[in-house]
């Protein structure tokens, strides 16, 4: 494709949907933080909780959505042209695909657009490690990011990926798959040889200094917030078993709906999409989930993240409001078959996805 991209100041979603900026050095761990989470009981939620948000905010697991902009880096006479918004989504729902076509759990897709954001955050901006102006930039070309993403996603599944059985399993519905390098060749239609794949490997293992259990919006922190709806948590002998049932559809699909928004992903902690996600699938759920009932549980997981989103409010909100811009029909997705599974994006081949 030849269409040339023009930057502007602002990093704009493909809905042309805004979001605030991220501080890296920022740290959710301040003393009276440590103070008040060293009363909690060991082993317990809480303590779990607490966990993800400490590892969130560590530096080595920041991101930088300005890699994003290489389109206008490149010269439009190149045959190669510079990666854009446009390319990450698109590759995004590849991923998707590729997860649905195999029957993986779908949170290796965040995963390894972690990777590739991660990867590209270090490698883009060499000297100062973090984005610090346009004229110190390394341009990412598409063929270069289409390698990364696929190895990647090579790299999520081996690590993180699993596959759903045929038949019943006695460890559960899932169970590892094994994922090889010319399995991963070949879904790029030999675009990029298995030798390709296991020397990007390499490199990307290497600048991310192993550090590959990121924490993800759709993985476990949607559970552990979802969990805190029961009516144990609550106090009280009310059933919230069919409202906690459609938050946690609705709200782990907004949370892999997410992944494809650099507004969102690139821009906000994974516990505030989450938590985002869950107050969006509350107000769609409508008046059936009580004021009081809602009002008891946001004060628990308040207690629960030691005021944490209390502190993430403004953020919380933005992210909300992006979230009702990008997917505006959430309760006629699911209230009228709450079980069903959401379905995946559009099928994009690998060939055509940038």
């Amino acid at each position: 494709m030849n269409t040339t991209e023009v930057r502007s100041a602002t990093p704009v979603t493909p809905d042309s949907v805004g979001g605030g900026d991220i501080d890296a050095n920022e740290s959710s761990c301040d003393d009276c933080y440590r103070v008040m989470c060293s009363l909690l009981p060991e082993n317990s939620s809480d303590q779990y909780l607490q966990s993800i948000l400490r590892h969130e905010s560590l530096f080595q697991y920041q991101v930088s959505p300005d890699y994003l902009h290489s389109s206008v880096l490149v010269p439009s006479t190149e045959e190669d042209q510079g990666v854009s918004e446009r390319c990450r989504r698109r590759t995004c729902e590849w991923m998707y695909d590729i997860c649905d076509y195999f029957h993986l759990n779908r949170e290796v897709v965040a995963i390894a657009l972690f990777y590739v954001d991660r990867y590209f955050t270090l490698t883009s901006f060499p000297n100062t490690g973090c984005s610090n102006g346009y004229q110190k930039q390394i341009p990412v070309t598409r063929r270069r990011f289409q390698l990364v993403s696929l190895t990647a996603l090579y790299i999520a599944i081996k690590t993180h990926g699993q596959m759903r059985t045929q038949g019943k399993s006695i460890q559960g519905q899932w169970s590892r798959i094994k994922f090889n390098v010319h399995v991963c060749a070949s879904i790029s239609r030999h675009q990029f040889s298995a030798q390709a794949i296991e020397e990007c490997e390499k490199s990307m293992l290497q600048t991310l200094n192993w550090r590959i259990n990121p924490v993800v919006p759709s993985g476990g922190i949607i559970d552990t917030l979802v969990s805190y709806l029961s009516p144990i948590a609550l106090d009280g002998s009310e059933s919230t078993t069919g409202v906690a049932l459609y938050v946690y559809d609705c709200s782990k699909y907004l949370a892999e709906l997410s992944v494809s928004v650099p507004a969102l992903s690139m821009v906000y902690k994974p516990s505030v999409i989450a938590f985002a996600s869950i107050m969006y699938a509350l107000d769609s759920y409508g008046t059936k989930f009580s004021a009081k009932r809602r009002s008891e549980y946001e004060n628990a997981l308040r207690r629960a993240s030691c005021h944490h989103f209390d502190t993430e409010k403004d953020n919380i909100e933005s992210a909300r409001g992006i979230l009702q811009v990008i997917c505006p029909n959430l309760s006629e997705l699911f209230r009228p078959q709450l079980t069903k599974e959401p379905v995946s994006p559009n099928s994009v081949r690998m060939s055509d996805k940038i």
